[in-house]
Formats: C-alpha cells, sequence, structure tokens
C-alpha cells in the first residue's frame, strides 16, 4: 500500500461505521457474504440503499449475477463475525451461523438491523462495485445494540449522550481546518 492510501485509510479509521455484512444467494450453491463499511441510506421515495464492495469479490459478482442482495447490520452480540466474514475462505463463512431466507435473499439471525434490496444500478467506481438497491423489505430488533467500528476496533453506541470527557475539542484535529 502507498503512503498515501495508508494516511487515507488512517483518517478513514476516525469516521465511525455500523458494521455490516452483506450477503445474497449464490447462481449455483449456498449464500456469499463479506463485510462491509461502506453502506449509506440513498433514498426514502423509494427506499434504497448504496453499497460499496470490492469490485474482485465473490459477493459483489454472485450479486450482478443474481441482482439482489441483504444488509445484515451486525449486533453488538455478533462481533466475532466481522472478521470471519471479512477473512474465512467463502465457502466456511456462514458455517454454525444462522440465517434464514428473506425475499431469496440470506439474512442473519440475531442482527440488530437488515434490509432486503433489489439491484437498481451497478457501477465500477476505481478498485470498488458501487450497488444501488431498492429496497423490498427492511426489519430491525430494537432490543439488539448495533456493533459500530471506529479506530479500527469495535464498539457500541453510547447509552446516554456523550460520554463524561468525550466532548470534542477542534484544536486536537489534525489536517486543514475550514
Amino acid at each position: 500500500m502507498t503512503p498515501e492510501a495508508d494516511a487515507f485509510r488512517a483518517t478513514m479509521a476516525h469516521m465511525p461505521t455500523c458494521v455490516t455484512v452483506v450477503t445474497a444467494s449464490a447462481r449455483h450453491g449456498g449464500p456469499v457474504g463479506c463485510t462491509a463499511s461502506a453502506v449509506l441510506s440513498l433514498s426514502l421515495h423509494p427506499p434504497g440503499l448504496l453499497v460499496s464492495l470490492s469490485a474482485t469479490g465473490r459477493t459483489a459478482r454472485e450479486i450482478r449475477r443474481v441482482g439482489a442482495f441483504a444488509v445484515n447490520v451486525l449486533s453488538w452480540e455478533q462481533r466475532d463475525l466481522t472478521r470471519r466474514f471479512a477473512e474465512e475462505p467463502p465457502c466456511r463463512r456462514f458455517v454454525g451461523v444462522p440465517w434464514a431466507v428473506q425475499d431469496g435473499q440470506p439474512v442473519l439471525m440475531g442482527a440488530a438491523a437488515s434490509v432486503v434490496c433489489a439491484v437498481d444500478r451497478c457501477y465500477d467506481v476505481w478498485d470498488h462495485t458501487l450497488l444501488v438497491g431498492r429496497v423490498v423489505h427492511s426489519a430491525h430488533d430494537p432490543d439488539r445494540t448495533p456493533l459500530l467500528h471506529h479506530r479500527r476496533t469495535h464498539d457500541r453506541p453510547a447509552a446516554q449522550g456523550v460520554p463524561p470527557g468525550g466532548r470534542s475539542h477542534p484544536s486536537r484535529l489534525t489536517g486543514r481546518s475550514a
């Protein structure tokens, strides 16, 4: 990796994101899936998501083939799945992981939230594939805490506002000021 890429990766680690596992039903065989942090709500009318996946990954290829996918927001209790879906061989990612089929797509049981989408558009941008998904089903479990990724570690949202001593100090930020 180049020094510029290392610096960018370190900077982006300061942006908290929900940890998600994007899944799909493979055309031939069982489900596929990978971790993804670049997932965002795109539209309310119609409901839609934007997902960014590695263009060379099996999950992105299968999603393009089948035309649908699910986004599973991992719960705090599922934090061990983060590495599994990022590093394990594809054939072992779902072993022992409870999942069900929703609108034809694998949805992880115990997730804080799940959204099933039909692919509306795909764009290849540099080393990633951007998937625009039209939501066909969404659900959440208010009793499950979503898993967050921040500064290369896992966390969960604070129960009440900003923790003591957790106020931001602009003078501590690095980089260009506005």
